[in-house]
């Protein structure tokens, strides 16, 4: 008998295969490379446990199969036919073309990070956006400061570290939430070094409740935003302008998470009113702000003075992209020019244009599919505004050929990916969600229909 494992061809026999070398598509020859070695790793182990041996067609298909997933683990773009605006799996927030094309003028080169032009000495990279900030606040501007982190779980564990280590809390048990990827709000908190002390119940907290936590180790009220749920029925919630009073009696910090937070036009709790209140207030800046990944921190000058002395601030400052991003989208909101950032101009698509975009989907159909316009609605997504629904249009999908998941998946494997949702076992595209520029893809990408499983 013949020794399976000398069958097994040699990765540069592989690398010339044609078959290979079309699944690859722009992946490098070293990339290639490691991904034959690592299956013909695999096939050397099942040989060991005495599975039987391949022919070369079964290897070279398992290596193909193994290289169009790395292909499609790169980023790439993809067409958000799901109806949720801030779609967190496929980058929330797009950004507008002003940011684009401030990353390029900036990325490409060298830029005033953290230099002071004037003076010809280091700077702070938050200089910039921090006056924007002041700008955008208006009277609050005058007694506030704001610094940028990676994102506003970080924003929440700076300000909780800086300004409450040591101390106690105190948050209403109805806020104690858990964000996307399962950070939740006490682990946050224990992990900046303060003591969490819960109060009220998860529907009903009142302000006694808070009154009657209070001890001389009370640092902080925290006041958390449930920017991805919504309780209804017997509630009680007690508003921030009686919890700032409570905590000047008793010399304590409002600490506010917005969560998404908004400065106009979209109807979520504005990080202004929110200020003219709380001591801080954090946000998110890939939200209802439509810019980069980003966790704001606004607040009283003197405090933020000692938020930025500390030196978890360093390790969980912004990146340079972002920030550029950021103070494009900033910009923007100080001219009023709102059309221009995509989430808002998608948004605020009246619902009879989306319906005419959806009914011109409806016209390319391909073979194998069926399809008809029927009424949608659409969700903000991302942990921003819980309970409220777009008027929207969709294409509803089907075919003969596939049932709804394989067909959800068909979508998924095109070239650029599709992504959609399932509702009464139809597939539904909504083109709130497409932006306008993507329309004749997805129309060409329907018109291809689908084939039946062989």
């Amino acid at each position: 008998m013949s020794n399976p494992f000398r069958q097994l061809p040699a990765v540069d026999k592989l690398l010339e295969a044609p078959e290979i070398k079309q699944a690859a598509g722009d992946l490098s020859r070293p990339e290639i490379a490691a991904v034959i070695r690592r299956e013909l790793e695999e096939i050397r182990r099942e040989l060991a446990q005495g599975q039987r041996g391949l022919n070369p067609e079964e290897i070279t298909a398992r290596v193909t199969r193994q290289l169009k997933r790395r292909n499609l683990s790169r980023f790439q773009p993809v067409i958000n036919a799901t109806g949720v605006m801030i779609h967190t799996n496929v980058g929330r927030a797009p950004l507008p073309e002003h940011a684009l094309q401030r990353l390029q003028d900036l990325g490409r080169g060298y830029f005033n990070l953290e230099l002071d032009l004037a003076s010809g000495s280091r700077g702070s990279r938050y200089a910039g956006v921090s006056q924007l900030f002041s700008a955008l606040l208006g009277d609050e501007g005058e007694r506030n400061d704001t610094v940028v982190v990676n994102n506003n779980a970080g924003a929440v564990l700076l300000v909780l570290k800086a300004l409450t280590a040591g101390s106690e809390v105190i948050v209403s048990r109805g806020q104690l939430v858990e964000i996307g990827g399962g950070f939740r709000v006490p682990e946050v908190m224990g992990a900046s070094g303060c003591q969490l002390v819960e109060v009220g119940t998860t529907n009903r907290t009142r302000l006694s409740d808070y009154a009657q936590a209070i001890t001389a180790q009370t640092k902080a009220i925290l006041l958390v935003h449930p920017s991805n749920y919504t309780i209804v029925g017997f509630t009680e919630a007690v508003p921030r302008e009686q919890l700032a009073q409570l905590a000047e009696e008793h010399g304590l910090y409002l600490i506010e998470d917005l969560g998404s937070g908004s400065f106009t036009p979209f109807p979520e709790p504005r990080v202004s009113t929110a200020l003219a209140h709380s001591h801080i207030v954090t946000y998110s800046g890939d939200k209802l702000l439509g810019g980069p990944q980003a966790g704001i921190i606004s607040g009283r000058r003197e405090l933020m003075a000692q938020i930025k002395k500390d030196p978890l601030l360093r390790a969980l400052r912004i990146d340079k992209l972002s920030l550029i991003a950021l103070e494009a989208v900033l910009e923007l909101y100080l001219k009023k020019e709102y059309a221009s950032l995509p989430l808002w101009a998608l948004a605020n698509l009246p619902a009879e244009k989306v319906k005419a975009r959806a009914e011109k989907w409806l016209h390319a159909l391909g073979p194998g599919l069926q399809g008809e316009v029927v009424a949608s609605s659409a969700t903000m997504g991302g942990g921003s505004l819980p309970g409220e629904e777009l008027p929207s249009w969709a294409l509803a999908l089907a075919s003969p050929n596939l049932s709804a998941q394989e067909l959800l998946a068909h979508l998924r494997s095109s070239r650029p990916p599709i992504l959609a949702r399932i509702v009464q076992d139809r597939v539904l595209l909504d083109p709130r969600t497409v932006l306008p520029e993507q329309d004749q893809e997805v129309a060409a990408l329907l018109q291809k229909g689908v084939r039946p499983c062989s």
